[in-house]
């Protein structure tokens, strides 16, 4: 067993229902991409994150949340990380940016007073059947403003599915400078034998921009369960990939806490550090998540 002195959950939320309008968070009963989360619809503040994580954690990486005034949610989080009694939680914030409109620039520019933004995070594709709810994703639009991300050293959250990888790849291409952390291991729905292969295959071709990273996190979004054999196949798979020094934990809680405690997931989390040195250890910890978003 390694010795790791420094643990960063790189993707979790945090939410207050009586101060920011979530609108997923209120409609009692309805099903999400992810399963059933009237569990999960209240107030999740750091008090409750500190409760999960038990201090296992030394920073964290809050990641916007579906509210409908972004500025309101990025006001909130600042405010919570200027709490004396939780420590530095959040130690760093990934707002929400419309990357869908022509320009960003103004709407960037009402976030970035706050010191602990580090990135922008428009989810690109969530599962096949809620895509179709979303925009399609115009490369030439998107580039731009990920250009424009990149001229002010912020950091994308890339979440997307596996439909629109070679779109979003060969856009992605085209920005060498931005640096991009791939959520929730790409989003693998079909992880079947079949699936696994040709994910895998994919996440080689985006491991060839050295500017894009791996969020080990998510994992029991896509089976509504935590299968501890298959997010092992997974990780190791995506560490071989990336490397360790472009891997990091992340628990998207209070999501995940719908099929898995902060415990059981920190105890796989440390499971597989054990196979890999210790300096590939320490980067799957921490340093990787402290590089991404200079913590």
């Amino acid at each position: 067993m390694h010795s790791i002195n420094s643990w960063v959950d790189a993707h979790h939320h945090l939410w207050d229902l009586d101060k920011v309008n979530y609108p997923w968070l209120i409609a009692k009963g309805e099903e999400r991409f992810f399963g059933q989360p009237d569990s999960i619809r209240k107030n999740y503040l750091l008090s409750d994150f500190t409760n999960d994580h038990q201090h296992k954690i030394s920073h964290s990486v809050h990641i916007q949340v579906g509210a409908t005034d972004a500025l309101k949610e990025t006001h909130l989080i600042h405010d919570l990380s200027q709490s004396e009694t939780h420590g530095n939680f959040p130690s760093a914030a990934v707002v929400a940016i419309n990357m869908r409109q022509t320009s960003i620039e103004q709407e960037l520019s009402q976030h970035l007073p706050f010191n602990l933004v580090r990135g922008v995070r428009d989810i690109i594709g969530k599962s096949p059947e809620e895509n179709k709810l979303l925009s399609p994703f115009m490369p030439k639009v998107w580039l731009e403003n990920w250009q424009y991300l990149a001229k002010k050293s912020l950091s994308f959250d890339l979440q997307l599915t596996a439909e629109q990888y070679k779109t979003v790849l060969t856009t992605l291409e085209q920005v060498p400078e931005l640096k991009v952390a791939i959520c929730h291991f790409a989003s693998p729905w079909d992880q079947s034998a079949t699936g696994f292969n040709s994910w895998q295959q994919q996440m080689r071709e985006f491991a060839q921009l050295p500017n894009c990273y791996m969020k080990l996190s998510g994992f029991s979004m896509f089976k509504q369960a935590f299968d501890v054999k298959t997010f092992k196949q997974y990780a190791h798979a995506a560490i071989d990939i990336f490397g360790a020094h472009r891997c990091m934990f992340g628990s998207n809680f209070p999501v995940d806490k719908l099929y898995i405690s902060y415990d059981d997931l920190f105890a796989q989390w440390r499971a597989i550090t054990t196979d890999y040195s210790q300096n590939e250890a320490n980067f799957l910890a921490a340093q990787t998540a402290k590089n991404f978003y200079l913590l």
